[in-house]
């Protein structure tokens, strides 16, 4: 474990920022807290790869679910109710078991959308229904989508026009939820209904004009702050329940991707970051490009994780 202790100072407290992971990724996204098996899970997206932590012994591990998914990419991962995960990948929903390593498909989607489209950031609602938005690859065309999956029913599509979508997350009170379009630089509010699924009201919550990086993925706090990843932006931004930006934590590679809170008390924001989209010389100037990192010391405590069909 490499440990790199910031001079940042908020309010009295100290931040720790500790890369945890043994190996960098290519493309680390969605991590995820289990609490029943006290392990953060997260993925190596184009490797098709899912990675653990294991807070109490500091040990890591991965498995490969590249032959079971037949190479196709993996977007992101939520915990199922009476176990394995869902998983969003290349042209559909899957569910995952991890051993042995499989894969079955669920539900397909975009099947009519272009080539370079994927299922990307993902998460459950507290109501159980898994929601995931897609990419276009190209990072241009906006064909990309947001999808809303409950058990035994089919995909819902509830947005449309996306070129990256990124950053779904719930208020504490389940009134509002939020989803990014990355590289358009903003952050969208909905009002949100547990009961139904649906959203209304769509209006800009943050935008990244005036902020280094972009929106990837985030996660909300107990206290109804918004956490997000800032790719391309070197750090982890907080902004209060209105979209104002309040705290900028540093780290020591450019691409974060997604961030949640884990750990026995959810206390400990897990950040996973890339390293696909550096050149050489700036991955010899970030040797912890890629890897997972543990920050210790912001005062704030996430929410429990739910899952898929729960």
């Amino acid at each position: 474990m490499v440990v790199i202790t910031t001079n940042f100072r908020e309010r009295e407290r100290r931040l720790d920022v500790a890369c945890v992971s043994a190996t960098a990724n290519d493309l680390g996204e969605s991590p995820c807290w289990d609490a029943d098996a006290r392990r953060l899970y997260w993925i190596d997206a184009w490797r098709t790869e899912v990675h653990a932590f294991d807070p109490a012994t500091r040990e890591t591990s991965f498995v490969d679910l590249g032959p079971a998914l037949a190479g196709l990419p993996l977007g992101s991962i939520a915990c199922k109710a009476g176990g394995g995960l869902i998983g969003g990948v290349k042209g559909g929903f899957h569910h995952l078991d991890l051993v042995p390593p499989a894969a079955r498909l669920i539900a397909a989607v975009e099947a009519d959308r272009p080539s370079t489209n994927r299922l990307n950031d993902g998460k459950c609602d507290r109501a159980g229904r898994f929601w995931c938005a897609s990419v276009n690859t190209d990072h241009r065309t906006p064909t990309a989508a947001l999808w809303r999956l409950e058990q035994g029913t089919a995909p819902v599509l509830m947005e449309d026009g996306l070129t990256v979508g990124n950053g779904i997350a719930w208020s504490p009170d389940d009134r509002r939820m939020y989803l990014a379009d990355t590289l358009a630089g903003v952050v969208w509010q909905y009002d949100f209904d547990l009961a139904s699924g649906a959203l209304a009201n769509r209006r800009l919550f943050v935008s990244t004009a005036h902020i280094r990086g972009f929106v990837d993925g985030a996660t909300v706090d107990a206290d109804g702050f918004y956490w997000a990843a800032l790719f391309r932006g070197g750090a982890v931004a907080q902004f209060d329940p209105d979209g104002k930006l309040v705290r900028h934590i540093r780290l020591p590679v450019s691409n974060p991707t997604m961030c949640t809170f884990g750990g026995p008390d959810l206390d400990i924001l897990n950040v996973t970051t890339a390293s696909r989209f550096l050149d050489s010389a700036q991955r010899r100037d970030q040797p912890l490009a890629g890897h997972l990192f543990a920050i210790t010391g912001t005062g704030a405590r996430g929410l429990a994780e739910p899952r898929f069909g729960a």
